[in-house]
């Protein structure tokens, strides 16, 4: 009975653990540093098309893209010969930042690129993909690849999740919230959000995981190391979420070309570098045709296309060892082949 009792008492001290900022995971160093984001060089710079990687914006920390030593896009590059990688790490957004545009997110894209000094191997993360396809769209010059990597491009596409949540929800609602947040877009709120999606999951399972497991010292390193990364919750400026909300994902605007920046509209045909396509096949916030579909909307020619399905969901694309072993590989030789400027041929699709 004692025993039972004290396992009880671990797990609500392990349950009731306060959350802690995740770091990343590869010893890096910062090279550029703003109101906004830290610019994080992780290798020596030696290619002549440095890979730029977008994490995406959507309440969580940029550490997804280097989340522990097993489980990092950044060492899959630097493991697979790619010798200048870089990240951007995304700050919450102070109220100062409540105004901001997606005008503002470009201007910010482009003083990393600017920094590089380079055409880029830029890869999208989820959000991160959006702007990166915005910024090619707006700076074709100074991109060498695009990877959107379940990334929503035609947001439209099938369904899912978030349309579902906009179907429900009209346009006076995500103005609340922001007016909620004092002009920001509250990390909570997007976490909350999140955990509806799978409410079960997330309120029940997850809990009586860790207390089944509450003796297995690894796998709860592992749950806190997970939760400190989702529940480490970030701002967001609510002027380009709100943008964002309704320019993408209700008007779906940005595969119509209908999106006008800098006096400038945003037009995906011309986008005409190597496109590098990657989706989950159980993805539930991105679904797969969300991604390829960016195919039709751009001027690429097919067979400098690359597009791979992953046996993976969302998270697991960018952090799950089966995606950045099996798919993520086949990608980035991809992107050395047309960062060497030769003519090259790759499409499939990997299960």
């Amino acid at each position: 009975m004692l025993s039972q009792y004290l396992r009880w008492m671990r797990f609500v001290s392990e349950a009731c653990r306060p959350v802690t900022e995740p770091a990343f995971a590869t010893a890096n160093k910062i090279v550029l540093e703003t109101n906004a984001f830290r610019l994080r060089q992780f290798s020596e710079d030696n290619d002549a098309n440095p890979v730029l990687i977008l994490p995406p914006q959507a309440g969580h920390h940029s550490s997804i893209c280097d989340f522990s030593p097993d489980n990092s896009l950044v060492r899959t590059f630097l493991n697979h010969g790619i010798r200048s990688v870089y990240a951007i790490d995304w700050k919450t957004a102070s109220y100062k930042r409540a105004g901001e545009t997606l005008e503002d997110l470009m201007t910010q894209t482009d003083q990393c690129a600017t920094y590089l000094g380079r055409r880029i191997n830029m890869v999208g993360l989820c959000q991160g993909g959006w702007q990166g396809a915005m910024y090619t769209s707006l700076f074709r010059e100074k991109v060498n690849t695009l990877t959107l990597a379940g990334s929503p491009i035609d947001a439209h596409a099938d369904g899912g999740k978030i349309q579902d949540a906009l179907g429900t929800l009209p346009s006076a609602w995500f103005n609340w919230v922001v007016n909620m947040g004092g002009g920001i877009y509250r990390g909570e709120f997007q976490l909350f959000a999140f955990k509806m999606m799978n409410p079960y999951d997330r309120f029940f399972m997850d809990y009586w995981k860790l207390y089944d497991n509450i003796d297995d010292s690894d796998y709860v390193k592992k749950y806190h190391d997970f939760r400190n990364w989702y529940e480490f919750v970030h701002n967001l400026p609510g002027s380009w979420y709100l943008q964002v909300v309704d320019e993408l994902f209700r008007k779906n605007n940005l595969i119509q070309g209908k999106i006008k920046l800098f006096n400038r509209k945003v037009d995906l045909k011309r986008i005409d570098v190597p496109l590098l396509l990657i989706a989950g096949s159980k993805d539930d916030i991105t679904l797969p045709n969300q991604v390829f579909n960016a195919a039709k909307y751009v001027s690429t020619p097919s067979h400098l296309i690359a597009q791979f399905l992953a046996d993976s969901g969302h998270i697991g694309l960018f952090m799950g060892k089966a995606a950045l072993k099996k798919i993520w590989p086949e990608g980035i030789r991809f992107l050395q082949l047309h960062s060497d400027n030769r003519a090259g041929v790759l499409q499939k699709a990997c299960g």
